[in-house]
């Protein structure tokens, strides 16, 4: 009796969740890379006003938390930690002016990459250094935000150290 019991009910679950409504098959993506390409233009601009007006906390606002910034010649910084202070190091060489310029976005609903290149001025408006960079993009919080940010100058490495004699 108890056995019997167990497979009606059993059977009795499996035909209510066969009948119950089924999900609705998603058959267009909200995904449009049009929307996304411009999300990015406009954190793109604040983000060089942040650096503009030394706002390290827009700055970091920028970055996923988990976001890594990949530099030349050091290890990659991720994190608020990382991010506070690879924006500190930068105000601390007198970077005052950012330019950046997007060249192509690609991708898809979870991920996408930005591909483009950048400036960087002191105070005087000298570049300082200028270069490229990769940025892959995701969602956090409904905001598309920076994930990984590496880049790499165009700039001749400096010659090296006289030999010693």
């Amino acid at each position: 009796m108890k056995k019997q019991l167990i497979v009606l009910a059993s059977a009795t679950i499996l035909f209510l969740i066969s009948c119950g409504e089924k999900p609705a098959a998603v058959t267009k993506s909200d995904f449009n890379l049009d929307s996304v390409k411009a999300e990015i233009a406009t954190s793109n601009k604040t983000y060089a006003e942040s650096v503009a007006k030394k706002d390290s906390v827009a700055f970091r606002d920028h970055y996923t938390s988990d976001g890594c910034i990949f530099n030349s010649n050091m290890p990659r910084l991720c994190g608020t930690p990382g991010i506070m202070g690879f924006f500190n190091a930068a105000l601390g060489m007198g970077i005052t002016s950012l330019n950046l310029n997007t060249e192509e976005v690609l991708g898809g609903p979870s991920t996408v990459s930005e591909v483009g290149n950048y400036e960087l001025k002191i105070a005087n408006g000298t570049v300082v250094d200028k270069g490229k960079f990769i940025v892959v993009w995701k969602i956090e919080n409904g905001k598309w935000k920076m994930y990984r940010d590496i880049f790499n100058s165009d700039n001749p490495p400096p010659p090296p150290p006289p030999a010693k004699k």
